[in-house]
């Protein structure tokens, strides 16, 4: 007499597919536009610019409040930031050419530094106003 086996049933869903880049773009918009204080933004409306001793500033002095400018500038670093280790990662994907993995990999980097360094210029902004 033969066995029986119980089938499990495979179910696969075949409607909307997302590309992994899409996706991996949606996720680094979402996540720098938190960073950058998105939802502070939106919660407290604050200025683009604020009027200074010697006129219009857009970096607020304040540690606890920033500007709609500033927002903006750190929401930017930190996309370029999730841009750079995206590029890092392509670099290890494309090894088999080296020179478009030396590409992606020294243009990872540099977005990195980049953004590493405008978002340290833009806290020594703040900090030099008080």
């Amino acid at each position: 007499m033969r066995r029986l086996r119980r089938r499990t049933p495979r179910f696969r869903y075949k409607g909307l597919r997302i590309p992994p880049l899409a996706l991996a773009i949606v996720i680094a918009l979402f996540t720098s536009f938190i960073l950058g204080g998105g939802i502070y933004d939106i919660v407290d409306n604050p200025p683009s610019i604020i009027p200074g001793p010697g006129g219009w500033i857009a970096i607020h002095p304040y540690m606890s409040e920033q500007t709609l400018n500033e927002s903006l500038l750190a929401m930017l670093f930190y996309f370029l930031s999730f841009l750079g280790l995206y590029l890092g990662y392509q670099a290890s994907r494309v090894s088999y050419d080296r020179r478009r993995a030396a590409t992606y990999l020294f243009l990872g980097i540099g977005l990195i530094l980049l953004s590493i360094s405008g978002l340290y210029y833009l806290y020594f902004l703040k900090r030099s106003l008080l």
